[in-house]
């Protein structure tokens, strides 16, 4: 094989913890229905059972391997997890990629050391999150960093807390940002799903509507939103709430706004995906996440000109610059949250002002384009260096 073959990629394997809606989920499709349509052979491995995008890779005939990882907790799913590396193995030799690229901290602890069973060439974990609950993640990635060729972090903030806490060598890890396709957030078609939300909700011409898009876990923080929203709903009659997602909240969720008496003005809409037409419906986006990477959803807000309020962790600092573009509050804080919320709707002339400098933003240093090409240099520079 000669040194130009060496430089081109011509296979890659994805592995993932899930394929199911989520920002690290969304930018993997992504990247692997842009390289499909480059000629790139592209397979995608799942620990756990397909989710929409992967059925929606399997539509444009990118094969995607589930090893079903069961999602229980203790012994039973830690042994359901351990099982998923002689399955990842398998494929591994089957397909026998150049390059094996992960995301999620389940999916990269494994690939990293079936990769070096298997001698790929290129390892590359993708670090997606300022991760909280589990400090001991830290120590596992310390232990398994050298079986990596390439760490990716999503900000600036995760690389910086992954060497401080995870001991890897700054120049060992590189930062893409995420990127949109703009067009896509921004479309007036009128459609059922938006008269759907809106009859459910109650929205009426002089409604105002806040809302958020996320997995209703601890980490989202919206509890802390609900709260917020109690203490706005007495000032601001007519404001109702607007919930899109799914996950193990909801039932506490549900309880915990039927306890606050704001059932009536609180709408659970489940998973859409994508989430354009509630973006549409709502006055203000709120991000109140705990811990964040850098979240596509902020991007995709921004993108479709709502104004947004968003909690002040991971990477959300490095998009949202504090009255200039949006609203930023301390995690956790609901009051801060529902100040910030009372002061764009008091002010909407100045949300116009931000919404226009956050869509600039946006348009010029994180599009889809520019993402892709982003990970194409990688693949491309790692693969200059290997003999495959």
């Amino acid at each position: 094989m000669t040194n130009l073959d060496n430089q081109r990629l011509k296979r890659i394997l994805f592995v993932t913890t899930t394929t199911h809606v989520g920002g690290a989920e969304k930018i993997l499709a992504a990247i692997a229905e842009h390289l499909r349509r480059k000629g790139v052979i592209v397979a995608v491995c799942s620990l756990k059972p397909k989710g929409p995008y992967g059925f929606q890779l399997e539509s444009l005939s990118i094969p995607v391997y589930s090893f079903e990882m069961s999602g229980n907790s203790g012994l039973s799913g830690f042994l359901s997890y351990v099982c998923c590396m002689p399955k990842l193995i398998r494929q591994i030799r089957i397909f026998r990629p150049q390059v094996l690229h992960a995301f999620l901290f389940r999916a990269n602890l494994l690939a990293r050391i079936a990769a070096r069973l298997c001698r790929v060439p290129v390892n590359i974990s993708s670090i997606r999150i300022i991760e909280n609950e589990r400090p001991f993640y830290f120590l596992l990635d310390r232990l398994t960093s050298s079986l990596v060729t390439q760490h990716l972090a999503v900000s600036e903030q995760v690389k910086e807390v992954t060497c401080e806490r995870s001991k890897i060598k700054t120049e060992n890890i590189r930062v893409i940002p995420n990127g949109i396709d703009i067009s896509t957030c921004q479309s007036t078609h009128h459609s059922k799903l938006g008269d759907y939300l809106t009859s459910h909700l109650g929205i009426t011409p002089d409604s105002l509507v806040c809302g958020t898009v996320a997995r209703l876990h601890r980490q989202k923080g919206i509890r802390n939103l609900i709260e917020a929203f109690a203490l706005l709903r007495t000032e601001f009659p007519r404001l109702k709430l607007l919930i899109v997602g799914e996950g193990p909240e909801r039932a506490g969720l549900e309880k915990q706004v039927a306890e606050l008496g704001v059932s009536r003005d609180v709408f659970f809409a489940g998973e859409i995906n994508p989430p354009t037409e509630c973006l549409k419906l709502m006055n203000v986006f709120i991000l109140p996440s705990l811990y964040e990477g850098f979240p596509n959803v902020l991007l995709e807000a921004m993108a479709a000109q709502v104004p947004v309020v968003a909690s002040n962790v991971g990477g959300v600092n490095e998009l949202v610059s504090q009255n200039e573009n949006g609203l930023l509050f301390p995690p956790g804080d609901s009051r801060s949250l529902a100040d910030a919320v009372r002061w764009l709707l008091l002010h909407p002339e100045k949300a116009k002002e931000m919404v226009a400098s956050a869509h600039d933003r946006v348009q010029k240093e994180f599009s889809l384009e520019g993402m892709l090409k982003e990970y194409d240099d990688v693949y491309e520079s790692l693969l200059k260096e290997v003999r495959v």
